[in-house]
Order: structure tokens, then sequence, then C-alpha cells
């Protein structure tokens, strides 16, 4: 086996090892089960277990990675979005429109998703890991704006913005048992009000 397609596999593995990992501790509590409790329910040795991983929040935040490669990024989205967008279109519209591939993601995988989100949110061992996905997808989409145009502050600005809409509506719709995401995003959107009135050129 060359070794290109051994550190696929090993990938492979190690998403799906972080993905059981992440859902036993959905279903008996982050801080209620120990890394070797984690392997133990997933049908993994501890020693295996600690190949892949340095602790339990390394697991954990790994599968919330994986899930965030999955969906695709918000930059990106918002990238493609703006090539699609017709003339005059506001970069506000725009970020939204991009916001649409998370509802097939939030559809998709429903209770477990919201259950993950609510994990994350809520144990101070992993909050970090928001804060810095919050912060990556930001200065990704600054990037992006950056290069359709948009002036250095106005970029930051609409990029902190969108960024803070599309983790309101996450936030609201994990806890809320039943909602739809699209309705979110359309009112986190909207309650930002006219920020976002620059348009593309």
């Amino acid at each position: 086996m060359s070794n290109g397609v051994r550190d696929r596999s090993r990938e492979i593995l190690r998403g799906e090892l972080a993905d059981a990992a992440a859902t036993f501790c959905v279903e008996h509590g982050f801080d209620e089960v120990t890394a070797a409790e984690i392997a133990r329910g997933i049908g993994v040795s501890r020693a295996t277990f600690f190949r892949y991983f340095a602790s339990k929040e390394d697991a954990v935040v790994s599968a919330a990675r994986l899930a965030a490669t999955r969906a695709g990024s918000f930059a990106q989205s918002v990238a493609e979005a703006a090539d699609a967008a017709a003339p005059g279109t506001t970069v506000w519209a725009i970020m939204r429109t991009a916001t649409e591939s998370m509802v097939s993601t939030a559809e998709t995988r429903g209770d477990l998703l919201r259950a993950r989100i609510r994990m994350i949110s809520d144990v101070p061992a992993l909050k970090g890991y928001l804060a810095s996905q919050r912060g990556s997808d930001q200065s990704a989409v600054v990037d992006v704006l950056r290069a359709r145009h948009c002036d250095d502050r106005t970029a930051h600005a609409l990029a902190a913005a969108g960024v803070a809409a599309v983790d309101l509506a996450w936030q609201e719709w994990a806890r809320t048992p039943g909602a739809k995401l699209r309705p979110l995003l359309d009112a986190y959107f909207a309650a930002f009000g006219d920020i976002a009135t620059p348009k593309l050129t």
C-alpha cells in the first residue's frame, strides 16, 4: 500500500472514530465520560483511541471540523453566490443566499446535529473551537469581499455581521425542537436591517 493510500485510509478511520466519539458523548454526556469509556463505547482499545486523538476534546472537535468540511465553507459559498448574483445585488443579500447550503445540512442531520451544537456550545472545554471557527470563517469571508472590491472596513463589518447572523440562527435552531433553519436565517439577517447596503461592482 502506498503512503498516500495509507494516509487517506488513516484519515477516513480517524473521521469515523471522531464521529462515533462525538455521538457517544452526546448520548452519555461529555463531562460524564472518560476517554477510556468513549473508546470502549465505540469499540476500540484505549491505545487505539489515543493513537488518533490527544484527548476526548480532540475527538469531538475533530468531528465538528469534519462536519464543517463536509458542509463546505461559508466563504466559498459567499464567493459562489457573488459570482452568480445579478448586477446590483447587495452584499447582504448575497451572503444570505450563501447560507442556503446550510439548510440542507440542518434538514439532513436533524436532532443529532442539534445535540452536537448544544454540547459544543455548553461545554467550556469545547467553546474555544467555536470561537476559533468563527474567527476563521470571518477572515475567509473578508478575503472574498475584498477580492470583489469591498473596501477593508466594509469587508470586515459585513463579514462580522454575516458570521454573527449565521451563528445566532444555528444556536436558536439547535435549542428549539422542531425549528426550521431557513426562517431563522431570514429572521437574523433581517434583524441586522440595512447594515449591508454596499453593492458589488
